[in-house]
């Protein structure tokens, strides 16, 4: 008599079971695919950073050697001036 008692009760844990199964794959699957959409929407975040990070880089760097031709034209005898000290200099660090 026992044993008929527990009958449905072993019959609800194995559908207990089953279900929390389920739900485990199915939340399994949700977080791969989430984890990757943000790993690949990070990726396209960190790009597009990097991008106009160099534009900024590129265009400062026009702009500064703009800036150097104009006072080397301006003043051609003191960048030489300077050229020829900062190559002394170089050579001297450089040889020991």
């Amino acid at each position: 008599m026992a044993a008929l008692n527990n009958e449905p009760d072993l019959a609800s844990l194995q559908s207990d079971l089953a279900a929390l199964k389920r739900d485990m794959a199915s939340l399994i699957e949700h977080l791969s695919t989430g984890a990757g959409k943000t790993a690949h929407d990070a990726a396209g975040q960190i790009d597009d950073s990097a991008r106009k990070l160099y534009r900024n880089v590129a265009e400062n760097s026009d702009r500064s050697l703009r800036a150097i031709e104009a006072q080397v034209e301006a003043q051609p005898l003191v960048a030489l001036l300077i050229a020829i000290g900062l190559g002394y200099l170089g050579g001297r660090l450089l040889a020991r």
